[in-house]
């Protein structure tokens, strides 16, 4: 089987995920196919290999923590998340830290091979109705200014752990990047979630990121702009493909202003 070039890092809590996922992983050509289910683990596997493409299981109750450590030491990695259940919120979600392909509970092994050797050639593995919604998404946000309140909302220190969630960390480590009780933690996230009505850690991760997003450019930008920052936030910022406007002329119904 040729190659396809990358090492890839497999995310999961679940001991037999793992282990099927690194066979699946390896026989798509991948160089090495390492898996990982804790930040320990996470920093053996570096220890490895330099990976160029994560594979997270969506069900990991710290799936995004444990990207964010990732990046945090190879910020170039792409993502591709594999979820049970096609949410909308949750896509959303996984979209707004930045990924490259998305991959729902029909995913047969040839999906994944697909998916890793397209994402590998710096392109994006989405299903077309999950990036129409985030196409819609950013449309509508080019229409007029957020007038939600958002981080006034909060405490100094509910700022500060809001921006930690956003950073995926855990309460654990929030707990201990500010020097305080785990409990504690807990009551401030469970606050951010009630002022701002959240539903999840992940939601109200998203909305930090786009309130912060909003302080710079309160306007939204035009409707082509934001679908280039879909594609960015979708892939990254660079393509090996020839650039940012050829993988946005390759969604479906975009046309060039």
């Amino acid at each position: 089987m040729q190659r396809c070039g990358v090492n890839v890092l497999f995310i999961s809590h679940v001991r037999f995920v793992r282990d099927a996922m690194v066979l699946a992983l390896q026989g798509t050509g991948a160089n090495r196919a390492f898996s990982a289910f804790s930040h320990e683990t996470i920093e053996a596997a570096l220890a490895e290999l330099t990976p160029s493409l994560i594979v997270v299981d969506a069900s990991h109750p710290e799936g995004t923590a444990l990207v964010a450590a990732v990046r945090a030491q190879v910020p170039k990695a792409n993502v591709i998340v594999l979820a049970m259940c096609e949410r909308d919120e949750e896509f959303l979600a996984w979209a707004d830290i930045g990924i490259s392909g998305y991959l729902g509970p029909d995913t047969s092994a040839d999906d994944l091979l697909s998916a890793v050797r397209r994402v590998g050639a710096g392109e994006i593995a989405c299903p077309q109705r999950l990036t129409a919604l985030l196409l819609n998404r950013f449309a509508d946000r080019s229409t007029a200014c957020t007038t939600w309140a958002g981080i006034s909302l909060l405490t100094t220190r509910e700022r500060e752990v809001a921006k930690l969630l956003a950073d995926g960390m855990s309460n654990k480590l929030i707990a201990r990047r500010l020097n305080c009780a785990l409990p504690t933690v807990k009551n401030h996230v469970h606050s951010i979630l009630d002022k701002w009505d959240c539903r999840s850690r992940g939601e109200a991760a998203a909305r930090f990121r786009q309130q912060v997003r909003d302080d710079v450019k309160p306007s939204g930008g035009t409707v082509v702009e934001m679908r280039a920052s879909c594609v960015a936030q979708m892939g990254g910022a660079t393509s090996r493909n020839g650039g940012m406007q050829q993988r946005v002329s390759a969604i479906p119904g975009y046309r060039a202003a």
